[in-house]
């Protein structure tokens, strides 16, 4: 199957955060062909940097650990449209929505710890591991 993997599974798996690192590692390891996209690889990129205050070398190495165990999808005008359906009906957040785009138009289950994305069909990485 195909996950599409949110910034927050990417960060907790880097930063080995709290109880989230176990279960993101779990899904990120699994044999599901994991998917993300450019703007996560930004997201992960800034959070890195500005949050976590990690060295510029040690983020171009997670950078390239990120491209290597995932395929990088480029958002394009038909994700857009979708994320504009999604933002139109849910509220949530434009990126949110864009996300959540990029994962159905990718024919991906999108994996985040994200309350109000679960709140719109993402999944926890526990429960499409089944736990």
């Amino acid at each position: 199957m195909k996950v599409f993997a949110d910034s927050n599974i990417i960060i907790a798996v880097l930063t080995e955060e709290d109880e989230r690192f176990t279960e993101a590692k779990r899904l990120l390891n699994s044999d599901h062909k994991i998917i993300t996209s450019m703007l996560n690889l930004m997201e992960v990129r800034s959070v890195l940097s500005k949050k976590k205050n990690l060295e510029r070398e040690e983020i171009e190495k997670a950078e390239q650990d990120i491209i290597e165990f995932s395929d990088i999808v480029i958002p394009d005008s038909s994700d857009f449209l979708e994320a504009n359906k999604i933002q139109k009906d849910s509220y949530t957040y434009p990126l949110d929505s864009l996300i959540m785009a990029l994962a159905k138009n990718s024919g991906a289950k999108l994996a985040s710890f994200d309350t109000e994305m679960i709140q719109n069909g993402a999944e926890s990485p526990g429960e499409i591991l089944g736990r």
